[in-house]
């Protein structure tokens, strides 16, 4: 279990070698404005959590976004069914669909007790074809009566012991939802075709029953899993979704984008930081570092910052149309800068 899914769950709270690194930085000044601008061409989808900070969020970029990722539902301990969505999930819903876009719930193995995914709760539920109709039946429940346009599987920490039967999920429950509901899939990224089976994600195989793949190119470094570094720089992301589209045709792949950093600070700690709050913390200190469509910045104390912004996820968006990528997926509402429709 990587250290990175127990951050990448702090994110969510958040929202209540150096010399080749910073090669082609450019300081601070002169910077456009703080707000991302995306092609009409692509799909956006912003993950966004229960609480008012997601909803004024989404009030504000309606116009730019398709779908809303509501995060969301988790397995039960036992992987043997799966909880309900809150009142606060159905707002965002609500919020979504007064906005104009569609709504998908997002499922997740996380283990509350320990905070991070729970591989062992993922085999529970993946394992046993009951459990596997227990979870499909409550998710079919949450899209007839809770109104969702589709559900998005965000399983993490899993094997390649779990593939088969991870194809299995994904086939019943397409076999279950009605075909007007979408299935997307929030697959962690890999540098090798192989590694993606390697990380329980037969992606081939899948293909036929999710509708869409959203590429989790985040958390390349963070506090906690790793040195200072981009939080997913350009070449890493690259690799990544090269890996993948050797499996997946580009027109199924959304691009996951940050929308947060971090703050490593020199005796070894450090915190999940917003791009706002990054850039009032580096001031004059902020580079842009061209190389990894990232901001970074050396504090006087020997703190580092790496952060995702607007700017990065522009840079992103035009990555993804000259890949001809189905869109761009950026985590989260509460946190990332606000996003528009380029003119």
């Amino acid at each position: 279990m990587t250290r990175q899914h127990l951050v990448r769950a702090a994110v969510a709270g958040a929202a209540l070698a150096v010399v080749a690194l910073t090669a082609g930085c450019t300081g601070a000044q002169g910077t456009a404005s703080n707000v991302a601008s995306i092609p009409s061409s692509l799909h956006v989808e912003a993950y966004g959590v229960e609480g008012a900070a997601s909803t004024r969020a989404l009030a504000r970029d309606a116009r730019a976004i398709d779908t809303v990722g509501i995060s969301g539902v988790n397995l039960t301990a036992q992987g043997e069914g799966v909880a309900a969505s809150t009142a606060g999930d159905l707002d965002l819903l609500k919020a979504a669909h007064d906005g104009g876009a569609k709504g998908e719930l997002l499922v997740t193995n996380v283990d509350a007790a320990k905070g991070d995914f729970s591989p062992d709760i993922a085999t529970a539920m993946l394992s046993s074809e009951a459990n596997r109709q227990f979870v499909i039946a409550g998710l079919a429940g949450e899209v007839e009566h809770g109104g969702y346009d589709g559900v998005q599987l965000d399983l993490e920490s899993l094997t390649s012991a779990n593939a088969a039967d991870l194809v299995s999920f994904a086939s019943e429950l397409r076999s279950t939802l009605p075909r007007t509901a979408t299935i997307s899939m929030a697959v962690s990224a890999s540098d090798t075709a192989d590694g993606y089976e390697a990380a329980g994600y037969d992606l081939a195989k899948l293909d036929a029953s999710i509708d869409r793949f959203v590429l989790m190119a985040y958390d390349e470094h963070g506090v906690g899993f790793s040195a200072a570094g981009p939080v997913g720089g350009l070449p890493w992301a690259t690799q990544a979704l090269g890996a993948m589209t050797s499996l997946v045709r580009p027109a199924k792949i959304d691009l996951g984008v940050a929308g947060y950093g971090y703050s490593w600070k020199a005796d070894g700690s450090g915190s999940v930081v917003t791009p706002a709050e990054a850039r009032k913390t580096a001031g004059d200190r902020a580079r842009w570092v061209a190389a990894q469509g990232e901001w970074t910045a050396k504090l006087q104390d020997g703190t580092v910052l790496w952060w995702s912004d607007a700017r990065s996820l522009s840079v992103r968006a035009n990555l993804a149309v000259s890949k001809k990528l189905h869109g761009l997926a950026f985590w989260q509402l509460a946190t990332a800068d606000p996003v528009k429709r380029a003119s």
